[in-house]
């Protein structure tokens, strides 16, 4: 499965041009560091170049919601979530990342060059906002699955399509997959064990080889 990505269909040149006006900022991150609040006053675009992330909300009590994971040309931003009140809204690393960043307004703005790569950039990120909400709509369809070793499925499922491998490696720790899947840890590692003796799976840690997926 292919994913759209910011410079799809534009030219060398024609990004050489954009990084000018764009001005993006590329930083890096370690495990757990924080990439983004979405309580900032500033508006950005973010986009991984590498590594794997994921969004929480907290609650005022401190309990946290992982909404969303994020790999390689995944878009995030506060553009995408309308944050509810007394939630913050964390984007965090799950591993070394390398993201850059584009301010919101130098995307809707045209620059005064009027370049025909802005047009084909806004058309890049549109395709690539309606991929995070294709993923929302999977997220969904996990979490309305009747058992623990269906949402297990569903999701490795979408894991290896977009992967194209298998064995393939999940973009998170099993503690974040069980806050994904609304589910207990130590439940869902029972369950893996399970799937395992069954012939259903065979995995160690966070890669997984699928086999027979229908008992």
């Amino acid at each position: 499965m292919n994913k759209y990505f910011i410079d799809d269909g534009i030219s060398n040149d024609s990004i050489n041009q954009m990084l000018v006006c764009f001005n993006p900022k590329i930083k890096n991150y370690s495990h757990k560091d924080t990439i983004l609040r979405y309580s900032d006053n500033k508006i950005q675009v973010g986009l991984i170049l590498s590594g794997n992330a994921s969004l929480h909300a907290i609650d005022i009590d401190g309990n946290d919601m992982l909404l969303e994971t994020y790999t390689t040309k995944d878009m995030f931003g506060q553009i995408f979530y309308l944050p509810l009140d007394n939630y913050e809204y964390l984007v965090t690393a799950e591993d070394k990342c390398e993201v850059m960043f584009i301010d919101y307004n130098h995307i809707i703005t045209p620059c005064e060059k009027v370049c025909t790569h802005h047009t084909k950039l806004i058309s890049n990120l549109f395709m690539m906002a309606a991929e995070r909400a294709q993923s929302l709509s999977l997220h969904l369809n996990i979490l309305k699955q009747p058992t623990i070793q269906k949402k297990l499925i569903t999701y490795l499922k979408y894991v290896r399509s977009v992967s194209g491998e298998n064995p393939f490696t999940i973009p998170m720790s099993l503690s974040s997959l069980a806050q994904y899947l609304c589910i207990d840890r130590s439940a869902m590692t029972r369950e893996i064990k399970a799937m395992n003796d069954k012939g259903i799976i065979k995995s160690h840690k966070r890669k997984f080889l699928l086999l027979n997926t229908d008992k």
